[in-house]
């Protein structure tokens, strides 16, 4: 094993020492003991993912359908909790990301133009 590999696999299993990973897996758990819960979330997560990355829609007018169809799950306080946890942790790996991609020295500025 490379020293690389080596430091990749210490960086993982450090991941579970994170706020954002431990928050993340905590309310995981607490909605996934809630099975309705938990796919009405899914829902959500695929349809929302479908319109950020979808091409010749009305992306305005799909994000606000999405809003209506899914108003339940901002006035439930473990699913707002839930995203806000996702969304924090998903943060910090796509950080860890940058942070790989930048000290690759790999050559991405085509995808800017």
């Amino acid at each position: 094993m490379s020293e690389v590999e080596r430091l990749m696999e210490e960086v993982i299993r450090k991941l579970p020492e994170t706020r954002a990973y431990n928050q993340y897996q905590t309310l995981l758990k607490r909605v996934q003991e809630q099975p309705e819960l938990y796919n009405r979330i899914g829902d959500f997560r695929r349809r929302s993912l479908w319109v950020r990355t979808a091409e010749n829609i009305d992306t305005v007018h799909e994000a606000s359908e999405l809003q209506n169809q899914f108003k339940d799950l901002q006035n439930n306080s473990l699913a707002n909790d839930f995203m806000i946890a996702e969304r924090q942790y998903c943060n910090l790996i796509r950080e860890l990301q940058d942070m790989l991609l930048k000290g690759a020295q790999i050559e991405t500025e085509f995808l800017d133009g």
